[in-house]
């Protein structure tokens, strides 16, 4: 929908044809992200004997309060009105957004956040739960993956060869086998094990690469207008969940947190945000980011 089209006013003292209402709804839903914590609508085209009491028209005087800038909003869109052309102004928006990349200053903020809690290492070092990971998080599963990245020798500068990468990885790999599950050591501790290591031109390239990837995933499963229609927050929240977990993992072991998100119901979500492996700044820094959407 990149235009809300109705012929007559919809909602409190409105002609409320079923039509227009049903539009206003879908319009309504597809700009949830600026109207927290309304809920999808249902597009059923109806406000019942009272619309005051109608959850479309809460979410109507929502729109009108949170994005219109209305001190006193009366719950009524007019054809062509103040209310309708702000919709159409929105829409128009986040059409434009779902086909584009994120914003640079967004971006700039999810690369640090992302550093901070993930670190930049450019040496491969096991992560908590024993995986070969190097640079922002790159988690790499087995030989072959760690052979696609372009690691150099410390010593040279040389690109490493395969073999190198493989002795590297393996070197790493099985010090997990000594590793004190309530002493987990820090990254830099296994720099003394390795020869190889990545330059921070690629590992700016590999969080780049991840943050398209992931922003392509979260497009597709909460639906890119939804998505993109998301605050700063919202967003940030949601890149911290699948850097961390992966799309499978967020999908199948977070269903309450994602039905939450896709109700535009943040404060909920962020209930249920905790990933216990996490430190608890981390969680917090997630919970903080949802439940203090306004």
């Amino acid at each position: 929908m990149a235009k809300l089209q109705i012929t007559q006013s919809v909602g409190v003292g409105g002609v409320n044809k079923p039509n227009d209402i049903k539009a206003v709804q879908a319009a309504l839903n597809k700009l949830l992200g600026l109207i927290p914590p309304i809920k999808k609508l249902a597009e059923d085209g109806k406000l019942g004997s009272k619309p005051e009491n109608s959850k479309t028209v809460a979410a109507i005087k929502a729109f009108q309060k949170k994005v219109v800038g209305m001190v006193h909003p009366d719950g009524k869109i007019d054809a062509n009105g103040r209310s309708h052309r702000k919709f159409n102004e929105k829409l128009s928006a986040v059409t434009i957004v779902a086909v584009t990349p994120l914003s640079g200053t967004l971006k700039t903020k999810l690369k640090a956040k992302l550093e901070q809690y993930e670190g930049r290492v450019p040496h491969m070092y096991l992560d908590t739960v024993g995986k070969v990971t190097v640079g922002v998080g790159h988690m790499m599963p087995d030989v072959k993956a760690a052979q696609k990245v372009p690691f150099t020798v410390s010593a040279t500068g040389l690109p490493a060869t395969a073999k190198q990468i493989e002795d590297d990885f393996n070197t790493i790999k099985n010090k997990w086998s000594s590793v004190d599950a309530n002493n987990i050591p820090v990254a830099r501790y296994y720099k003394q094990f390795t020869l190889l290591e990545l330059s921070d031109s690629e590992i700016d390239k590999s969080i780049n690469k991840h943050i398209a990837s992931f922003e392509k995933e979260l497009n597709s499963f909460y639906g890119s207008n939804s998505f993109s229609a998301y605050s700063d927050n919202v967003k940030l929240a949601l890149f911290d969940m699948i850097f961390n977990l992966g799309l499978t993992k967020l999908k199948s072991k977070f269903p309450k947190f994602n039905a939450h998100i896709k109700a535009g119901d943040f404060k909920k979500a962020a209930i249920e945000s905790n990933r216990p492996q996490l430190s608890p700044d981390r969680n917090t820094y997630v919970r903080n980011l949802l439940s203090n959407i306004k």
